[in-house]
């Protein structure tokens, strides 16, 4: 029993510190890449799949025409998923030579639409992004530049998360991105992303495949997978920067989470392929940063339970068992302070990291299950409490 106490405990505290302390410091002996701009930019089609997207689509609309990038360079496909708002009436009014929009009547979820308007791409880079995305003016210039290198067969940005109502579910979101930022970039400089983020990502056209329509998966872990699985590399790029507003609640990240967990393992067949040990970093860093954080709300119950039956053989164990009540206590009153104060101070890393595995437990019997609809429901901005 000790041994799977030790061996549970070990597990969670590699994903969530030792290997994200090692690839920090591995990646320090890589050096940085200098941008090699070209004098002929690349061709890019940016594809957005929108539902339901009336509260942010105009600001969208004219943060693309503010882009920096050459007009005759780029263009804009926006795809409505079966809006019933004013998405469509938004979509209709736009008289703009670079955007083309396409309205499907009938809802079919991201994936269906993305392989609809992926189809009618002939540009060599395809950028994909999110309705709510707020662009820097030149990060597309940022990330382009990467593709001079022929072994790169996409490119993520740095996403950057706005939380104006300093809600705990925002703030526990941005301080969960700063920290997948910092692991991203480093095994982005020692060879590749494992992960990409699809608000900022773009990809060589001749590395999509399909995304699958016969389930729910996660489109940016399945695009990210399809160029590893092509022998290419996903750079990271942090000057290439895009804004989004938070969760506006703890509650509404928390729906969010569950359906990322579902779709994430929903894509666990493309996955396991790319753990064969040939994958060298690749599979370490799927095994290391994605397999085990999944596996961790199991993780922390065998631990639990093992530690409590080793309580007698030593006081390390009940240090240990107070050590977890600790965290526990903490992440209650993370959630007490929310509920109450809209504040959870200096308790709101137990609490995020409470919610973020208790939704994977929900994600994986949504996946089990089957029951998790392939189309999205966007979470409201003005919607409040959690």
């Amino acid at each position: 029993m000790s041994i799977l106490f030790w061996t549970y405990l070990g597990l969670i505290v590699y994903t969530y510190l030792v290997y994200p302390f090692l690839v920090i410091l591995v990646s320090r002996f890589f050096p940085d890449k200098d941008p090699e701009y070209s004098d002929e930019l690349p061709r890019v089609t940016m594809v957005i799949s929108a539902y339901n997207e009336e509260e942010v689509l105009e600001e969208k609309i004219a943060n693309c025409r503010g882009l920096t990038y050459p007009d005759d360079k780029i263009r804009f496909l926006i795809g409505s998923d079966g809006s019933s708002d004013q998405t469509n009436q938004i979509l209709e009014r736009i008289d703009f030579p670079q955007f083309q929009v396409r309205i499907y009547s009938e809802r079919e979820g991201k994936s269906a639409v993305l392989n609809k308007l992926v189809r009618e791409v002939k540009d060599e880079i395809i950028l994909f992004s999110d309705a709510n995305s707020i662009y820097h003016p030149d990060a597309l210039e940022k990330l382009v530049w990467h593709f001079e290198d022929p072994k790169v067969g996409g490119v993520c940005g740095k996403l950057r998360l706005i939380n104006p109502g300093g809600d705990p579910g925002g703030q526990g979101e941005g301080l969960y991105w700063m920290y997948e930022n910092t692991i991203k970039e480093a095994e982005g400089r020692i060879r590749s992303v494992i992960s990409a983020n699809g608000a900022i990502f773009a990809i060589r056209r001749t590395f999509f495949q399909p995304l699958p329509t016969d389930r729910p998966t996660n489109d940016d872990l399945s695009l990210t997978l399809e160029v590893l699985s092509g022998g290419a590399v996903v750079r990271y790029e942090p000057q290439a920067a895009a804004e989004e507003m938070t969760s506006p609640c703890m509650g509404c990240e928390f729906t969010r989470k569950v359906r990322i967990a579902s779709l994430n393992f929903n894509g666990l067949p493309e996955m396991v392929k790319l753990l064969h040990p040939r994958y060298g970093f690749t599979a370490l860093a799927l095994f290391s940063h994605k397999l085990i954080r999944w596996l961790v709300p199991f993780l922390a119950i065998g631990v639990l339970v093992s530690n409590l039956t080793l309580l007698g053989e030593g006081d390390l164990y009940t240090y240990t068992l107070l050590g977890q009540s600790l965290i526990y206590m903490g992440a209650l009153f993370g959630y007490l302070g929310d509920r109450w104060f809209n504040r959870s101070g200096p308790f709101l890393p137990f609490y995020y990291l409470a919610m973020i595995n208790l939704a994977l437990l929900f994600g994986l019997w949504r996946s089990l299950t089957g029951n998790q609809a392939l189309a999205w429901e966007r979470v409201s901005h003005h919607q409040n409490g959690s």
